[in-house]
Formats: structure tokens, sequence, C-alpha cells
């Protein structure tokens, strides 16, 4: 095998620890089990997480730059909304596909937690993914 290319990996989530992460523009907490990124796993395009989001949860409007990004959920429902204020229900079964630079938020408002597999396609680290805030606040 080259050495540029990783072994295959399998992960059992219950094995990651969850850590309380808040991320920029967000209300309330979320729960990472971090899976693969680059420095973990040789990844240098992926970033793969399996959150847990409180209900209650908010991550107000923002976009990312560098990462397109994938939300799954495993357990529970989220709802995404688009930079209309459109909202759109995310259940297990389905996926949601953001692609980089567009506006997008995410409400835990099913009165339970929400646990979705989160992907960011384009990058190998969440500090490459880039973020930016609605213009003027929340939206």
């Amino acid at each position: 095998m080259p050495p540029d290319i990783a072994s295959a990996k399998v992960l059992t989530f219950a094995d990651i620890t969850e850590m309380a992460v808040v991320p920029l523009g967000s209300e309330g907490k979320q729960w990472n089990r971090h899976l693969f990124d680059a420095a973990s796993s040789g990844t240098p395009q992926l970033v793969a997480d399996v959150i847990r989001f409180e209900a209650g949860f908010v991550h107000h409007m923002h976009r990312h730059f560098h990462a397109d990004q994938i939300v799954v959920p495993l357990e529970g429902w989220i709802t995404m909304y688009d930079e209309h204020r459109t909202p759109t229900e995310l259940r297990v079964g389905q996926a949601s596909l953001v692609p980089r630079h567009i506006w997008h938020e995410a409400r835990n408002l099913s009165g339970a937690d929400c646990v979705v597999l989160h992907l960011f396609a384009g990058a190998g680290d969440y500090s490459e993914v880039g973020f930016e805030a609605w213009p003027g606040g929340t939206a």
C-alpha cells in the first residue's frame, strides 16, 4: 500500500466521547462526537462528526466559504432554513446538502434532542471551513 493512503477505519459512535461545543453564532449546546478529519484519519477534504443538538438549539443564519455541508438525521428531526427564512423539516431517512456560500440556519424545534451525521466536504479541519454570520446579526 502506498504510504500516502490511509488504512480503512471503522469507528463505533458510542466509543467516542461527546464534547460540548458552542459554535459561532449559536444559542444552546451541541454535543459532538468527532469522527474524521485530516489530523485524525488523513482525510484532507472531509470533516465528519455525529452531533447531538439539545432541544431549543439554534445555529443562526450563516454560511461557509470553503466547504459544502451535509446533514443526515439519525434520531429526531431538525428544521433547516434558507436565506428567505423558508423552513424545511429534516427527518430520519433524509439528507440536506448546503453548498458552500449558501446562507442557512438550523433549529431544533422538536422538543427533544436530535442526533445527526454532520459532514463538511472540502476542508480537513473545522478551522478551514470558513464562517460568516448573517450581516447585521441574526436574521
